[in-house]
């Protein structure tokens, strides 16, 4: 395990990469600069836990000691994973599986290169009073989701979108036919409210609002669901996207990224790192520190640079079926990933 060779005051440095919008993007396709140094430009969400593989290995140098200079952008919350990339004309990204098949389908292709997150870290959270029962109050998970039949569910994307649908799915395999949907975004801000104040029987959390409600104790968690229905535990969740090009491209660049994510994740489970990780978790985010150690504690653990390509190509073949993918243009592994890492 490698220990953090470099100051606070260099991590900031190589942390304030972080652009603009609208800046000039004339770098992040070249090849090396004449130091040897390449850019990568990464969109992602502000806020997110995910985030942290990649912003601690910048502050630690990991990208810096393979020639990486990282440059970050936020993700427009009004477009999707490909759609962003085009938009900030960005190198990669992080996205569902749901999101990956649909841009290629819709004329916006990209790959997965490497692993993130293996499954959907859905967690089904009720007002703090409910009596609506709870894995963790031992009661199956099947049970649980029977519950909900006629209830209000908040969910994070509209009525229709992969998410939805997959959450419906989910409900099915309980028996669970009739429910009321109230798209209440994908913060946690929102959804905290609701369940506050009794417009939803139940809302879909993920880190770290997940462990922003379980920290307030304003919520009842009900169900993880990556550990109940077929469509969350056996289906694969996000992954590093990028444009086929740059991958195709730049081989070996994604390879090293990939690298990098490994390394960074290693150093997030090490006992020895926690109080690094738990501090850049907490600048990076805005979360409090009594947050951030349930985060760290709880949501890491599914988090892998492997592309499973039995797994990968099961979820494309139930997303046709589930009615997220139209069975044309085929959602395949051959043409959604390419691991630069299996040569």
């Amino acid at each position: 395990m490698r220990t953090p060779r470099h100051s606070r005051a260099a991590a900031a440095s190589a942390v304030l990469l972080a652009i603009t919008l609208g800046a000039t993007a004339c770098g992040t396709q070249e090849a090396a600069d004449s130091s040897g140094t390449e850019t990568v430009r990464v969109m992602m969400f502000p806020g997110q836990s995910y985030r942290l593989p990649v912003v601690l290995a910048a502050q630690e140098g990991m990208f810096e000691e393979r020639g990486i200079e990282l440059e970050f952008t936020e993700q427009p919350a009004n477009l999707q994973g490909m759609q962003g990339l085009q938009a900030t004309d960005s190198d990669i990204g992080i996205v569902t599986v749901g999101t990956l098949g649909q841009g290629f389908q819709a004329g916006d292709p990209g790959v997965f290169f490497c692993g993130g997150i293996s499954v959907l870290q859905t967690m089904l959270v009720a007002p703090a009073d409910s009596d609506l029962p709870s894995t963790e109050d031992g009661a199956p998970w099947q049970e649980v989701l029977q519950a909900l039949e006629g209830k209000k569910i908040g969910i994070q994307t509209p009525v229709g979108s992969g998410l939805q649908l997959i959450l419906a799915a989910a409900l099915a395999e309980a028996g669970v036919e009739e429910v009321t949907y109230v798209n209440l975004g994908g913060g946690s801000a929102a959804a905290i409210a609701a369940i506050d104040n009794g417009s939803v029987d139940v809302a879909q959390f993920t880190p770290p609002g997940t462990q922003h409600v379980l920290d307030a104790g304003s919520g009842k968690p009900l169900l993880y669901m990556s550990e109940g229905p077929t469509t969350y535990r056996d289906y694969y969740g996000s992954g590093w996207v990028a444009p086929p090009e740059f991958v195709e491209e730049r081989p070996e660049t994604a390879a090293a990224f990939c690298d990098v994510i490994d390394e960074a994740l290693e150093f997030i489970r090490d006992p020895a790192n926690r109080e690094t990780a738990l501090d850049t978790l907490v600048e990076d985010t805005g979360i409090t520190r009594s947050v951030a150690e349930l985060v760290l504690d709880q949501a890491y653990d599914d988090f892998s640079t492997e592309l499973d390509r039995e797994r990968l190509q099961t979820t494309f073949d139930a997303y046709v079926d589930l009615g997220i993918f139209e069975p044309e243009p085929e959602p395949s592994y051959e043409v959604l990933v390419d691991d630069p890492r299996q040569g």
